[in-house]
Formats: C-alpha cells, sequence, structure tokens
C-alpha cells in the first residue's frame, strides 16, 4: 500500500501525484507556508514544497536590490554575495560591469567601475576596496 508523503495515510484514491519522487493526495501538494494547493507547479528546498511567491521569498536575495533570486535569473557574484546582471553596475556611470572586469567597492553592495574611478578625485579620498568581480582573491588596496 503505497503512503502519502505529506500526511503519511494510505493513499486509496484513484489519483496521486508524484512530486520529489514521493506519492501524494492531491490535497497534500500544498505550500509549507502558505498553505495553498499546489495544482501546476511546485518549488521545493529541504524536501519541503512551496509556491512560487514564498519560494523567492526564503530563496538567494541579490545583494544590491534585495529582491530575489529566480533560478533563470543571470548572476554576478562579488565578496561572496550574489548580484542580478542589473543590479552589477558602476554607481557612476550605470556601465553593467563584467566578470573579471577590475572594480571598486564601496559599503560592500556598491561598485564603481575602474574608469570612474580614477577620474573621480573624491572617490579616492573616501575608503575604498579594490577587488575583482570575477575572483576570489582578496581585495587590493587602491
Amino acid at each position: 500500500m503505497v503512503h502519502c508523503a505529506g500526511c503519511e495515510r494510505p493513499i486509496l484514491d484513484r489519483f496521486l501525484l508524484n512530486v520529489l519522487d514521493r506519492a501524494w493526495h492531491i490535497k497534500c501538494v500544498q505550500c509549507c507556508e502558505c498553505k495553498c494547493n499546489l495544482t501546476e507547479k511546485c518549488f521545493s528546498r529541504e524536501g519541503k514544497l512551496y509556491c512560487k511567491n514564498d519560494f523567492f521569498r526564503f530563496g538567494t536575495k541579490c545583494a544590491g536590490c534585495s529582491q530575489g533570486i529566480s533560478p533563470s535569473d543571470l548572476v554576478r557574484k562579488a565578496r561572496n554575495k550574489v548580484f542580478h546582471l542589473n543590479c552589477f553596475t558602476c554607481m557612476v556611470c550605470n556601465k553593467q560591469l563584467s566578470t573579471g572586469e577590475e572594480l571598486y567597492i564601496i559599503d560592500e553592495n556598491k561598485f564603481v567601475c575602474k574608469e570612474d574611478y580614477l577620474n573621480s578625485p573624491s572617490l579616492k579620498e573616501g575608503s575604498l576596496n579594490s577587488g575583482t568581480s570575477a575572483s576570489a582573491r582578496p581585495p587590493l588596496r587602491p
């Protein structure tokens, strides 16, 4: 006899759902947070089921905009933080920064491209850390 992964009771229904390689009553496939029924699509983390909204609410967040990062989003990493591509931009000229490009980090989550840093005396007076976007090398002092 097959038991439901959600309620652990036997599944006597004519139909069942197979989610995460386990059998479920149709009514038991619901978001573990908001309890909404997941009839068409569900997301999982650590064996728990989520609706799309709750999954991204608790998932990885962009360090630039604090919004969730979906599996299809392209990202950049800097100093063990994850950023949407659109958030990984120079704060002076708004140019999107590329992997491996030299940059300067301000306040941990803001970036200045090398060109703007070198052309902006006021930026040099602050305490900036230099690093590269695509490496795990320790930051360099300008």
